[in-house]
């Protein structure tokens, strides 16, 4: 209730200060006032909801959500499980009976007894611990993901309501929406918006949510017709199918009445939004967005270890334990029938004789009742080394590099690292607090994270700007007229320069076209240049200063400071001093024919350009104007290009040929701007508009101060926003005048410009034509496409390609005459030589009326085609994933075509049948660009196309969708599809995409494993300690009392002097100062166990994959050593039995053994140094595990019957020295078989209980040097030496010595004279190893040899490329 009348508190408050009435419903205040829509009163009618209430909306759907639960990994119920925990109980049982009956019939006291039970006591004690464990361990991982949510709930109720600048271009790997708070205009990410948000949507852009058409009543704004859909895109077709008015007045406002139409934002009082459509949120995306991914969300399939391991105890305990007991069980009956009842005066001893022998050959087996702990253990040991050494590698400052011996230019050269040292105390602290707490970190639990890792097969990447290319695109080449070849295509190339990036023209002989590019590069320089300043950045790629984004969404070419190209073509600063901007116009024509090609390729935007007017030192009124923009509306707008010498007018076949570029351009994954300029010449006393200047600074505005006034505010006061709005062919032409104007060497924009007083470059007289006719370009509505044999133009003759209708000389000509409303033929003095004079600037009742008049009749200059280029070490990356065996799969949402462009810049095969399309056909009539492959090109063999379409082929023709790394015409789900099909084959995959998609999250949730990466560059950064990510900030209550989300250690400072924090565009920010992109990043990667930032190399994931192979492998030969052991135990006790001999270890020694020393010497395996060539080796699919069992079976049985033979031979010789009434050994088996052991004296006890030392002493021995030989696979001892693991040369002398204090302690109260074991008992003991190594050796050789054969095949499947390239 307090929140809510805090809330209600600022909500009247806000309400007071702006006029207008309140309307406040839900937490929302919304402003309105109808009596000024028609008006042109600016003032701020629409205040939207308030942070605080947007927070109250969230939390609340953080209440009402699903809980989301993972089902645990560990199977309580499996068969094995159950035979497992059955056999425990049963040696329990016969233990405790055993003792008992020892202790009731004995005489004298037989301490053995006590012992039995004290033994069972444990195994039961330790079956109790494990089930606690267990469940405990269950409870942390299914509510892993919900306490995630948690955290992320108190992050969003401890926010501050800070919003940053995003200060990259506008991204597809980004959506964020502009929203309305607290008065201001916001970008808000999709999953921050609430229900009644109001939203300004541009042409293009998908709705976030169901949201209504925003009109001037609340309650009006949810008309059911004009309605979009959550990621239906509002387009041209949607207003015309609403019936809706697409013309807006003169005075900003769309006519009609204001209730029953779209509010235009400039009337709402938001001039700098004009140009989008206002929408009201019918929902919150959040609450969608949960429910979504509590139904994908599914438990993380077995990992590879995990289904080995599970194979290895199938094969123990359901076929090795049975038979082990059914043999044990008939052999005790046999040797009780025949030896006890026949030949034994008493016939007492059929308890021990049956259960008590019975029970201590299957005792091994209750020892592993606590194995599931050790497994946990290491486990959690493993998943802490992987997160420390993924944060070191993030936090770290050193470049990755090759090793010394490495040649870098070797295409089999291991992978870069970053030389880095873990310490074990950091590792160690983790872990104990991932054994306490519940992981919302890094769901490791949940994730398999440590073994997800190790077995990674395929990783996918689902998003490309900012997360495996840079967020800015960058200037390929430059295209500009020229008068001897029609067009010059110039490359560029970037190189790093010290500290900067620079770039260059890489052709031979450039400098030749220097006439025609200096216009170019002024334009490139002026109208893009950083900040509005007039000077040019040195620093690295940056966004523009403009207001475009503002007004609509927007290619990100259009977005990017191009003041590098101007420094590449050899502007300076001092060359722009002399000119001083004006006025920054914005055209956009979402109605246009160019905004409906651009949709058909999928590029979400409507048509727009840029014009920026510019004043020189000429004098008032000698103005510039620069454009560029969409190339197809530039060329609209254009009459006549320069080509370096004269200005030429613009034929169709020159219009066609630069147009034709651009649709090249586009098929080849490219994005392209076209370049223009007019000069003016005006009166200036007719430009008494706001942001002109006044009478007495004529034609010159002063700066206007951005520290005053944001630089936003600054924009809109010299911004101004023109869209150009027609319907079809039929309607009315554009509302521009027409007049036929002369040019002269004094506007020539090239001869005047100030390069040719700095020397830079060799001065040109270009040659104006004089008298061009100015001409209109009038946009037609259809998207019918001509060729130039259509029209007239016998100036021109050849061929051209296909040339739209309203590009052509004719149609461009016929329009020219439509520019009637506002002639200023009749009242221009032509004198002058004005293009405005005073009396026809005064014709133009609105300054916009006279902007779309001035951005037509320009002069083309050229094109400039841009692409995303892969991030640092990313090709790289991706062919050392070669090298591992890991194929990169990159999913696109892009055709076919262009798909194979950007994938040929990642490096991966692009050649025949190397693409799949996972879109269907679509039915009924389509376009040809719809039919996908190309049967004279992509072609080769027989290809899916669709994803419905991919099971049937793998099963029925081949299985090249899963050879092949691209995938075009993706969608979220046909992506979520593909990799769940890759799952079911075997492979283990990894999802990349980014943190401020949305949809990524529900990809994120059905990969095997999810690496959210920040596709925002980080400007201003706050230095924190402690994890980095989106879980690295907040509240200490998210999850734990005592903990903190920074991680531990964490401390939180002061921003970095000089730096704006609430302009901070990272996500990686904490605290008091988490901004939306932080909230937004933890949102979508709820599912994401690891976390990249934006300028993290994807090396790091590399190296992060290098150690799980290593701890994987460690944790794989631990394993082994541990069921070897077990097993070897068990047939020592079971040889003894046969022998009629007591057990050879009594439950002590085994628990010893079993509980303490083999597991002590397998955690030292785990710190086995680093295998250089672990990166060359190929991972295993997850399926057909362990399908060699019985050579598995050979090896184990062949390993461990060495020790077997030399304990039991250490065991017998002992016990017939010690016993004191046999005579030789040969005898021993027939005195102690026949003798009564209920009758036993004190000294022969003690003699057993020596004898059973022995053999303890010899197995450890045995044990620690079997170990020695594990320490890798393959690689044999004389290869590894294992002394260089310092960790297994301690703890194999720690477990030596705990051994023998053991032993000493056992026999140091005794009555057991030692000093009687033969020589030959210590040499068998201390000389065994002699024997064992070489057989181990020979084992892991032949292993070798079948290994190499099979990793071999491997990656020949791998690499194979014929069923790419079989005939059909």
């Amino acid at each position: 209730m307090s929140e809510q009348k805090d809330t209600d508190a600022q909500a009247k408050g806000n309400n007071s200060r702006n006029s207008g009435v309140g309307v406040y419903k839900g937490g929302v205040q919304l402003s309105t006032d109808h009596d000024v829509l028609g008006s042109s009163n600016t003032a701020k009618t629409l205040l939207g909801i308030s942070t605080t209430a947007a927070k109250a909306l969230l939390e609340l759907v953080d209440t009402d959500r699903v809980r989301i639960v993972v089902p645990f990994h560990f199977d309580l119920r499996s068969p094995s499980l159950l035979v497992l925990l059955g056999t425990t109980v049963a040696v329990v049982l016969l233990l405790v009976a055993n003792g008992a009956y020892i202790l009731v019939k004995g005489l004298p006291r037989q301490d053995r007894g006590i012992a039995s039970i004290v033994e069972g006591s444990l195994i039961l004690l330790s079956t109790l611990v494990t089930l606690w464990v267990l469940t405990r361990e269950a409870r942390l991982e299914t509510h892993e993901l919900d306490r995630r949510l948690h955290a992320v709930a108190c992050e969003i109720r401890e926010w501050t309501g800070t919003y940053a600048d995003l200060r990259t271009p506008q991204l597809p790997t980004i959506t964020t929406y502009m929203a309305l708070r607290d008065g201001t205009w916001r970008d808000v990410p999709t999953l921050l918006l609430v229900k009644y948000d109001i939203i300004a949507l541009g042409y293009g852009e998908a709705a976030p949510c169901q949201s209504a058409l925003y009109s001037g009543k609340f309650a009006d704004s949810l008309l059911g017709e004009h309605v979009l859909a959550r990621g239906q895109a509002l387009t041209p077709d949607t207003m015309r199918t609403w019936g809706l008015s697409c013309e807006l007045t003169e005075q900003g406002s769309r006519p009609g009445n204001p209730e029953m139409q779209p509010w235009n934002p400039q009337a709402a009082g938001y001039p700098e939004m004009a140009g989008r459509v206002l929408f009201l949120a019918l929902d919150t995306p959040l609450g969608n967005h949960l429910d979504q991914i509590a139904i994908h969300h599914q438990r993380t399939a077995r990992s590879v270890l995990q289904n080995q391991i599970l194979a290895v105890v199938r094969l123990c305990v359901l076929r090795i334990l049975p038979a082990i007991a059914a043999a044990a069980l008939i052999a005790n009956l046999t040797i009780y029938a025949v030896v006890d009842i026949s030949q034994r005066p008493q016939k007492r001893m059929a308890v021990e004789a049956i259960a008590g022998k019975t029970a201590y050959i299957l005792f091994p087996f209750a020892c592993t009742a606590i194995w599931p702990v050790y497994w946990i253990l290491v486990r959690v040991f493993s998943n802490a080394c992987e997160v420390v050494l993924f944060d070191t590698l993030q936090r770290s400052k050193t470049e990755y590099e090759d090793m010394e011996d490495i040649d870098e230019f070797d295409v089999e050269a291991l992978p870069p690292t970053k030389d880095i040292t873990v310490g074990i105390c950091a590792i160690l602290e983790r872990m104990c607090w991932l054994l306490t707490n519940c992981d919302y970190r890094n769901l490791s639990r949940s994730s398999n994270l440590s073994e997800t890792l190790g077995n990674i097969t395929v990783i996918c990447s689902i998003d490309k700007e900012g997360t495996i290319a840079e967020p800015f695109c960058t200037p390929e080449q430059i295209v500009v007229p020229d008068p001897d070849e029609d067009y010059a295509i110039l490359d560029l190339a970037e190189q790093q320069i010290g500290p900067d990036v620079k770039t260059f023209i890489i052709d031979d002989g450039w400098e030749r076209h220097l006439p025609s590019l200096r216009p170019l590069g002024l334009n490139c320089s002026l109208n893009t240049s950083a900040h509005g300043t007039g000077k040019l950045r040195m620093d690295a790629t940056h966004r523009r200063h403009n207001c475009m984004r503002q007004h609509g969404k927007i290619l990100s070419s259009q977005d990017t400071c191009l003041c590098k190209i101007g420094r590449a073509i050899g502007f300076t600063s001092d060359d722009l001093a002399r000119f001083h901007l004006l006025k920054e116009i914005d055209v956009f024509a979402p109605f246009h024919r160019a905004t409906e090609l651009l949709l058909k390729k999928d590029i979400c935007c409507a048509a727009s350009l840029t014009s920026a007017i510019f004043q020189t030192e000429e004098g008032p009124g000698k103005l510039q104007m620069l454009t560029d923009g969409n190339v197809e509306l530039v060329l609209g707008m254009c009459l006549d290009y320069f080509d370096g010498l004269e200005v030429r007018p613009l034929s169709d076949r020159t219009m066609a040929m630069h147009y034709g570029l651009y649709l090249n351009a586009l098929q080849q994954d490219l994005q392209c701007l076209a370049f223009a300029y007019r000069p003016l010449a005006v009166d200036p006393r007719g430009l008494t508009w706001p942001g002109w200047g006044s009478k007495s600074q004529i034609g010159l505005s002063p700066m206007v101060s951005k520290a005053s006034v944001g630089p936003r505010a600054a924009l809109t006061k010299r911004g101004a926003y023109v869209d150009i709005v027609l319907e079809n062919d039929d309607e009315l032409p554009l509302k521009l005048s027409s007049q036929k104007h002369e040019t002269s060497n004094q506007l020539s924009l090239a001869a005047q410009s100030p390069l040719e007083s700095t020397g830079c470059f060799m001065a040109s007289e270009p040659k104006w034509s004089d008298n061009v006719d100015a001409a209109s370009s009038k946009i037609v509505g259809s998207q019918e496409l001509a060729t130039i044999e259509d029209y007239s133009a016998p100036s021109d003759p050849g061929p051209v390609t296909d040339l739209p209708k309203h590009f052509s000389e004719a149609a461009r000509q016929a329009h020219l005459q439509a520019k009637s409303k506002f002639s200023r033929s009749s009242v221009m003095d032509q004198e002058s030589k004005l293009d405005y004079t005073l009396e026809s600037l005064q014709l133009f009742p609105t300054e916009q009326s006279f902007l779309r008049d001035a951005v037509t009749e320009q002069i083309f200059l050229g094109l400039v085609t841009f692409a995303y280029d892969p991030k640092v070490d990313v090709c790289d990356f991706i062919e050392d994933l070669s090298l591992a065996g890991i194929r990169f799969v990159y999913f696109s949402k892009a055709k076919g075509r262009q798909s194979k462009s950007f994938a040929e810049r990642l490096g991966l095969e692009t050649d025949w049948n190397t693409c799949i399309l996972l879109s269907s056909v679509p039915d009924g009539p389509h376009d040809d660009d719809d039919d996908g492959y190309v049967e004279d090109h992509d072609i080769k063999a027989q290809l899916p196309r669709g994803i419905e379409s991919i099971r049937s082929h793998l099963k029925e023709v081949d299985d090249i969708p899963l050879q092949i790394s691209l995938f075009a015409e993706c969608t979220p789900e046909s992506a979520r599809e593909m990799i769940a099909i890759f799952q079911e084959n075997g492979d283990i995959a990894c999802c990349i995409g980014s943190a401020l998609k949305d949809s990524n999250t529900l990809t994120f949730a059905v990969a095997d494993l999810a690496v959210g990466i920040e596709p925002i560059p980080h400007f201003n950064r706050v230095a924190y300690g402690g994890s980095q990510g989106p879980f690295s900030a907040g509240c200490a209550a998210a999850a734990e009392a005592s903990d903190s989300l920074a991680g531990p250690g964490a401390t939180r400072s002061a921003a970095l002097s000089g730096h704006d924090v609430a302009n901070d565009g990272s996500i990686s920010t904490s605290g008091a100062l988490v901004t939306q992109y932080a909230l937004g990043a933890a949102l979508t990667c709820i599912p994401c166990p690891l976390f990249l930032q934006h300028d993290t190399s994807l090396y790091t994931l590399m190296q992060v994959i290098s150690e799980a192979r290593r701890l994987m492998g460690c944790i794989q030969q631990s394993a082994l050593l541990l069921v070897a052991a077990c097993l070897a135990l068990a047939v020592v006790n079971f040889v003894s039995a046969m022998c009629l001999l007591p057990p050879a270890l009594n439950g002590f020694m085994l628990l010893w053994v079993l509980w303490i020393v083999v597991p002590l010497l397998g955690a030292t395996m785990l710190f086995v140094p680093h295998d250089e060539n672990i990166m060359s080796t190929m991972p295993l699919k997850n399926q057909n595990h362990v399908s060699d069992m019985p050579r598995f079976s050979a090896y184990m049985a062949i390993r461990m019957l060495p020790p077997v033979v030399l304990t039991v031979l250490v065991y017998v010789t002992a016990l017939e020295r010690m016993m004191m009434d046999v005579p030789h050994l040969g005898q021993l088996s027939a005195v102690l078989g026949k003798a009564d052991w209920l009758a036993l004296d004190h000294g022969q006890q003690w003699a057993l209980l020596a004898a059973q030392t022995y053999a303890m002493v010899a197995f450890v021995f045995h044990c620690i040097c079997i170990s020695s030989t594990l320490m890798y696979r393959t690689r044999s001892w004389l290869e590894f030496v294992p002394f260089r693991n310092i960790a297994w040369v301690v703890g194999s002398a720690l477990c030596l010595t705990l051994t023998l204090v053991f032993a000493a302690l056992l026999l140091a109260f005794g009555e057991a004279h030692v000093g009687r074991v033969a020589w030959y008992t210590y040499f068998i003991a201390f000389a065994g190893p002699l024997m064992l190594l070489p057989l181990q050796e020979a084992c892991k050789l032949h292993d070798k040899k079948r290994w190499v054969r099979l990793q071999k095949l491997a990656k020949l499947e791998f690499k194979t490329k014929l069923g790419q390239h079989s005939p059909l």
